[in-house]
Formats: structure tokens, C-alpha cells, sequence
């Protein structure tokens, strides 16, 4: 359902209209359903259009064709004004009439050939999102700069990741679902306490999954091989299956994969290319449309991450191998399942929503450098245990056919338990153990209303009250802690259209995370409080008729008080403590550029000064840049597609420059990361239902340092370093039917 309301005056004209699939504009699917009909669709303003006939054009004489040139037939139809819908405020909403930073990462099909990629990949293209390389399964998002750790503490997350309706992280790492199969991917940036609530104080990720089509029986498989330079081969495979089991009522979609990865650190003395990966998952997804005005969607999903071992080395971040004692591998498994009924009463849309998340995260890392801070003798190794589950609820409600406001009620438990155990072998400890249960009641909604002549108010408000429950348990002894905490998140945005293809906002808005109780530290209090973050936004947004040419550009400010932080304890583990007072001033544009039929250019910048400005103690500090990330990207990209032997061809190159960044408050495990400059090629043949592909990554093998954290217990001892991942070549076959 996407709220799309489309009518006309008079007796419905019968005719017999084409099938479509793919992705498309609304615009775009009317046209197509109505050409050579006699009728056209006409936006009658919001997401309504209005059916109408064709007015028959007068005849003008064709103007006569320039000296030696050819006879050709001119399209007289203006180009059509760029009407993508995002969901990402919880409504089908035009993107042209949204009054907030948003970037939409639009992927291909199966049937593309395009290869699926993660939110690591994915941030190459999106101005404003860093992703850490911890290793698959243990990395964390950031946006905005607004990053206050590297390490995987018991802090809540600064950027909340959707599935659909579904929220599947709360303080878990990301799960980096496979995009396979996936229609589109949003990132709101800035503060969205108003419709999210706890946490997403950098913004909202939100992954938007192709639906079960009630009409037509589709599939396709794809087959999948990598080459990594300084390392090992790959393989892998992807396929789906779209299948109507009643027509126009019922329909299941199912996608599945399985992938290797090579590895491309050597750990010296013991084995090479130690971290390969192996990821396997599938998603289900049940559609039924009982009328024209209801759909049920039930859906599940699997994914399961192995990785053999690390990838961080010692020696330098010009090379691929580190000494090791012990593999240090990780498992990320991760499971859902979600329920969605929508449809219209009278003239609102209702949508209610139940999901249910069960993620465990578990790695292995070698302690043997503090085993002593334990109270044990030679070789040890730790292991982390993570459970991780999260129940929302959701009831809203806004009307059909618009977008100018929604309310709505929601429920959320987020719980999770979290062991730590370091072995020996002689003896096994339990040196910390912490449990977590988060329930929050909210109450929320945003509307829109006209000030004047093209200039609209966006308010939106969320009154929440959590409950946070914690017990941790350590070597020294346990404590535990109840808080209550009643609040409101808000947020205010004016918009001046001064035209059709125009947007001018300013916003502002606030989120915040609640505290807790830390699985250990050096305090007496052993509570970390909760943090609050507010940013003022200035955007544009404009394309030229055809979108031929469109840009998009923002000046962001943010305050940010009582930050909390993850932090590394002597002894290696990680705790969590309120850093201080920050602040973020940054700036992003892109353009995408279209000279002539084929050929699409690309550019994208961004800023950040993001400070410290005041520590939570008042502690001077040399660096007082907020950590993770960088201070400045780039990105360069081109895509040309043309007819090539009769295969449709798309031939792309893009580069990427990533800036400095630092890695953590604390000056004693302070290192400097980026400054590097990565470049790939891809090329796309596809003719029928074939398509053929391959891609090159980090072209010039570019050596340098993404993340500069392996293993907290040893890190103490000398540098450590995440290297690039070699130059890779990745080649894939798939097939559509």
C-alpha cells in the first residue's frame, strides 16, 4: 500500500492495460498503464491523480531538419518532474515535499545483474554515513558525525536500522543484511526522536524490501565469484521466487542466499587468508489482499554471518598479516518476523505493526596479554556472548491520499544480556554479566500545515515514558537499577517551494538515549546518564526539467550534551561513562548531472567539525575531535549506458576520497585513521533475461588504515591497524524469468 489515491469523474474507461514490474515512478507506472489508451493521469496535488482524457493536440507543421542532418522523431512530452516516494516518516511521502536531509539509495533487481551489497558498501555512495570495520557481524553506523565510540558497549546505538515497518536494532551492532532483493534504502539524517524515539540521534537506516506481486509469477538466480588480490577466491549464489497463489489476492515471495568470501589477512605461522566469511540467509514474505483496501504482509527473515577470524594486523597498515596465538572468530546470527495490516476507513489510512527480533552476536578474541588483570597464568582467550531481542508494537493513523499528518501509538521492549567469560587452561571465569530491559510507551505525531503563498510548518512531537531496568555483575560484585523517565521529543520544520522542483527547509529536531547501568567500570556510581542531542538543519533541494540536473546541499549544526561513551578499562574490557559536551558543524552537497541520453555524472562532499567542547569531568584535552568520523569525504562517479551487439550495456567508475579520523577520546589509545583514496570499475551486459557482470574494487590497491581497533586486550601493547580491503574482482552471471 502506498497511499496513492488516483480518480476521475465519470464511468471508468475499459480497456486492456500492460503488466509492469520494476521500480518506477508513480508518474511513470500511469503513463505506461494508460498508453495508447486515450487517457492520461494529471497529479492533482499530495499523492492524488486524477484521470483525464487526452486533449487532442493542434497540428503544427514539423519544422524542417537542419543541413546534413537525419530525420528524427522528437518526443514533444516535457520531461516528467522527479516523483520518488520514501516511507521513511512513517507515510508515503513525495521526496521533493520533504522538508529534511534524506538520501535514497535506489538498487537494483535480481534481474539487474547489479551486485548486492552491505551498508559498508553502500556508504560509498551516501554523503554523511561511516560505517566502522571491526569485521562483518561487530560493526556500528554512524551519521553525521555524531559517533561516540568504536567499541561495542552496552550504550544504545546513535542511528536506528528499519526493516519496512520493523525496527531490528536497538544496541546491537548491525546485523548488515544482504540488499538482495531489496527495492530501495533510506538514510534520514538528523535527530528523529519524534517518530522513532529512543536512540536515533544520528538518524534512521532504513531498508525498504520488494514485495510479494499478486499478479504475475517471476524469479531469478544469480551466480557470484570474487578473486582478492594477496588473498583467496570466492563464490556464491542468490535466487528468487515471486509466486501468485490466488490472483490480485495472495501472493508469497521468497529470497535466499549463500556466499563465501575470501579472506586476505595471514596469520603468520598458523594459516593464510584466515578471514574468509561465510553468509547465509533468506527472507519470506507473505502478501494478502483481501479488498481493494486492505493488504496484510507477514514477513521473516534469516541471516547468519560467520567469520573464521579477525582483520586487523600489527605490523603496519601496509601489509595484510599480524602474529597470531589463537583464531579469533565471531557469529552473528539474526532473526525476525513481522506482521503488517493496512487499508483505509472511510477517508484515513490505518497501519498496525508487530515485530519481533531475536539477534545473538557472539566472537572469540585472544586475552593473553591480560591475563594477568584476571588472575591467571599464560595463554587465555575471552568470550563475548551477546542476546539481543526487541518487541515493538505500532498503531497509526493518517488520511488516504495525503501526507500532511500522522498519529500514532507504540510499544517497545528491548531487551538484552550480554556474558563475558575468559578461560584459561586450568580455570574459566565469568568476569561480567549484565542484563537490560528497555520498555517504552509513546504517544506521537507530525502534521503539516500552509503559512502563506508556498511556504508549509512540519511539527511533530512524541511523549514517551521508559522504563529501563539493568543488572550487572562482575568479578567485584553486582548491582542493579530501576529508572523511570517521562519526556518529549520534538521537532519543527518551515519549507518554501518557490517552485515544482524547488525545496528550501529548516529544521530542527531532538532525540535522546536513556542511561543505565555499566557491565563494568571504575566509578562507584557504576551509571552512565542519559543523552540528549538537538541539530538545526538548512537544506536545498532543486532539479532542472527532465531532471537533467539535480542538487542537493545542507548546513547542519548540532549540540550534543552528556555524550555517552564507550571506553576501554585496563584490563580490556569495555565500559560505558558520560564523555562531556559536544558539538558538530558540518556541510554536504551532491549533484547528479545528465549531459546527454546515456550518461549520468555524480558527485557528493562532506564536511565535519565535530568537537568535544567540554569533557563531563573538565578535562583538557590535545585532540578533541569526536571520534570515528571523518573529518572529510568525496565521492566521483559516471555511468554510461548505451546498446553494444544488442546486449544493453552500463559501463560505471567512481572514486572515493575518505578523510582523517581519530579513534576514541582516550589520548592513551588515541590512533589517526583514513586519508585514502579508493577507485572501481563495473560493467553490465544484459540482453533478454541474461545479464552478465563484473566489477573492480579498490582498483589501484590501495593500502591504508579503515579502523584502527582489532583486539581491545592487546591493543594496549602496540598499534593496530584495519587494513583495505585488496583489489577484488567480482564477476557474476544472472538470469530473470
Amino acid at each position: 500500500m502506498t497511499g496513492i489515491s488516483v480518480g476521475l469523474s465519470g464511468q471508468l474507461p475499459q480497456f486492456r492495460a500492460p503488466a509492469l514490474r520494476g521500480s518506477m515512478t508513480v508518474s511513470e507506472a500511469l503513463r505506461r498503464l494508460l498508453a495508447g489508451s486515450g487517457w492520461r493521469a494529471v497529479r492533482a496535488g499530495g499523492l492524488a491523480y486524477r484521470i483525464e482524457r487526452v486533449p487532442r493536440p493542434a497540428r503544427v507543421p514539423p519544422p524542417p531538419p537542419a543541413r546534413g542532418s537525419e530525420t528524427r522523431r522528437v518526443d514533444p512530452r516535457p520531461y516528467p518532474a522527479q516523483e520518488i516516494i520514501v516511507t521513511g516518516q512513517k507515510r508515503p511521502q513525495l521526496l521533493q515535499d520533504v522538508a529534511m536531509s534524506i538520501s535514497i539509495a535506489e538498487l537494483g533487481s535480481n534481474a539487474t545483474g547489479q551486485l548486492s551489497a552491505g551498508s559498508r558498501d553502500l556508504a560509498l555512495s551516501v554523503e554523511g554515513l561511516a560505517v566502522t570495520n571491526l569485521g562483518p557481524g561487530r560493526n556500528r553506523q554512524f551519521i553525521r558525525g555524531v559517533a561516540d565510540s568504536p567499541f561495542n558497549g552496552p550504550s544504545q546505538s546513535t542511528v536506528a536500522v528499519q526493516l519496512d515497518e520493523s525496527r531490528i536494532t536497538f544496541d546491537a551492532p548491525d546485523p548488515d543484511l544482504r540488499l538482495a532483493d531489496m527495492e530501495r534504502v533510506e538514510i534520514l539524517k538528523g535527530p528523529q526522536g519524534p517518530l522513532y524515539g529512543s536512540g536515533a540521534l544520528g538518524g534512521i537506516y532504513k531498508m525498504v524490501t520488494r514485495k510479494p506481486d499478486l499478479v504475475e509469477t517471476s524469479g531469478s538466480t544469480r551466480l557470484i565469484g570474487e578473486a582478492i588480490e594477496h588473498g583467496s577466491v570466492g563464490a556464491g549464489a542468490e535466487a528468487m521466487l515471486n509466486l501468485p497463489l490466488v490472483d490480485d489476492r495472495l501472493a508469497v515471495r521468497g529470497v535466499g542466499y549463500l556466499l563465501r568470501s575470501g579472506g586476505w589477512i595471514d596469520n603468520m605461522g598458523r594459516n593464510r587468508n584466515a578471514n574468509e566469511t561465510k553468509t547465509s540467509g533468506g527472507r519470506l514474505a507473505l502478501r494478502w489482499q483481501p479488498d481493494a483496501d486492505w493488504t496484510i504482509d507477514i514477513a521473516g527473515v534469516l541471516q547468519d554471518v560467520n567469520s573464521k577470524d579477525s582483520q586487523y594486523v600489527t605490523d603496519s597498515d601496509d601489509t595484510v598479516r599480524r602474529d597470531a596465538r589463537i583464531a579469533e572468530p565471531t557469529d552473528n546470527d539474526f532473526k525476525s518476523v513481522a506482521a503488517t495490516v493496512q487499508g483505509r476507513i472511510g477517508a484515513l489510512k490505518l497501519l498496525a505493526t508487530t515485530s519481533y527480533v531475536d539477534h545473538g552476536v557472539d566472537y572469540t578474541l585472544d586475552a593473553t596479554d591480560a591475563s594477568a588483570q584476571f588472575g591467571l597464568a599464560g595463554q587465555s582467550t575471552y568470550l563475548d556472548d551477546r542476546k539481543y531481542s526487541i518487541l515493538n508494537h505500532e498503531l497509526r493513523i493518517s488520511p488516504a491520499g495525503s501526507s500532511n499528518w500522522i498519529a500514532g501509538l507504540s510499544y517497545m521492549r528491548a531487551r538484552s544480556h550480554n556474558v563475558g567469560t575468559m578461560s584459561s587452561a586450568s580455570e574459566t571465569l565469568t568476569v561480567e554479566t549484565l542484563d537490560r530491559k528497555i520498555t517504552e510507551f509513546a504517544a506521537f505525531g507530525e502534521a503539516t500545515v500552509a503559512l502563506i503563498d508556498r511556504v508549509k510548518a512540519t511539527a511533530g512531537i512524541r511523549i514517551f515514558r521508559s522504563i529501563a531496568e539493568d543488572e550487572a555483575l562482575e568479578q567485584s560484585g553486582g548491582t542493579s537499577e530501576h529508572v523511570s523517565k517521562t519526556g518529549v521529543s520534538p521537532s519543527l520544520a518551515l519549507a518554501w517551494t518557490p517552485g515544482s522542483r524547488s525545496i528550501v527547509y529548516l529544521r530542527y529536531a531532538r532525540a535522546l538515549r536513556p542511561g543505565g547501568l555499566t557491565p563494568a567500570g571504575e566509578t562507584s556510581s557504576r551509571r552512565f546518564d542519559s543523552d540528549e542531542l538537538g541539530t538545526f538543519d538548512l537544506g536545498i533541494r532543486h532539479s532542472l526539467p527532465g531532471d537533467r540536473l539535480s542538487l542537493n546541499a545542507s548546513l547542519f549544526h548540532t549540540v550534543w550534551d552528556h555524550i555517552q561513551s564507550d571506553y576501554l578499562l585496563p584490563n580490556g574490557l569495555v565500559s560505558t561513562r558520560n564523555a562531556g559536551r559536544g558539538r558538530i558543524y558540518g556541510l554536504e552537497a551532491s549533484a547528479d548531472w545528465k549531459p546527454f541520453r546515456g550518461l549520468r555524472l555524480s558527485a557528493g562532499a562532506s564536511y565535519l567539525d565535530a568537537m568535544l567542547t567540554k569533557t563531563e569531568d573538565g578535562l583538557e584535552l590535545d585532540d578533541r575531535r569526536l571520534p570515528i568520523a571523518p573529518d572529510l569525504t568525496g565521492r566521483l562517479a559516471a555511468q554510461y549506458d548505451f546498446s553494444l551487439g544488442g546486449w544493453a550495456t552500463s559501463l560505471s567508475a567512481q572514486a572515493n576520497y575518505i578523510g582523517r579520523a581519530r579513534l576514541t577520546f582516550d589520548e592513551d589509545l588515541d590512533r589517526e585513521m583514513g586519508n585514502y583514496t579508493t577507485t572501481s570499475l563495473a560493467a553490465f551486459f544484459t540482453r533478454n533475461s541474461l545479464t552478465i557482470g563484473a566489477r573492480l574494487d579498490n582498483l589501484f590497491d590501495i593500502q591504508g588504515d579503515s579502523f584502527a581497533f582489532g583486539n581491545p586486550f592487546s591493543i594496549m601493547q602496540g598499534q593496530q591497524y584495519t587494513p583495505l580491503r585488496p583489489r577484488t574482482f567480482t564477476f557474476s552471471i544472472s538470469r530473470a524469468w
